[in-house]
């Protein structure tokens, strides 16, 4: 995995030269500051999108690998979002991450910006979150691993709420 926090989203921002990137700030918000700022048309707008949510999938890959088979890499994902003790298995990795609901764009931020990952207690506030956010991660991606696959939810129809929501850990929110 990999010691570069930012590569690939770093990469991207580097095909628009005309647009001052800044490293300090979160990705997604430079992502809508270059959109505003570049006055793209439809098929420009659609090409940056898909080019930021490439090098999303690339970035989730070189921080936490693709392999599903990799104990290390779902601790990788365990310990990224505060879960303490890491579960030393990949079935109890793969049971606690099921039942944790964490929007994969903060998730991928969050190492640079330092914030804390917010976790939801269900995929219904995952998905309120999301779509007042737009900060939507590709369901289908060439390049995504089967480790993405996952943590990935249902963000435009999510089933509804049986019984009590769980909280998937302690801070969980909606």
């Amino acid at each position: 995995m990999t010691t570069e926090p930012a590569r690939y989203i770093q990469e991207f921002f580097a095909g628009y030269p005309t647009f001052d990137y800044d490293l300090s700030a979160p990705f997604f918000d430079e992502f809508q500051r270059l959109k505003k700022v570049s006055h793209f048309n439809k098929p420009q707008w659609e090409r940056a999108r898909d080019g930021l949510r490439a090098a999303m999938v690339k970035q989730f890959n070189a921080m936490y690998g693709t392999n599903a088979d990799d104990l290390e890499s779902w601790q990788l994902l365990c310990s990224a979002l505060g879960m303490d003790p890491v579960p030393n298995d990949i079935q109890t990795c793969r049971r606690k991450l099921q039942s944790t609901h964490v929007n994969l764009v903060d998730f991928v931020e969050a190492p640079m910006s330092g914030k804390p990952v917010r976790t939801f207690r269900s995929q219904q506030g995952l998905s309120t979150y999301t779509k007042t956010t737009e900060k939507f991660f590709p369901r289908r991606d060439v390049n995504a691993g089967s480790l993405l696959g996952c943590l990935l939810r249902q963000i435009l129809n999510p089933p509804p709420t049986r019984g009590k929501a769980r909280r998937a850990r302690i801070g969980a929110t909606n």
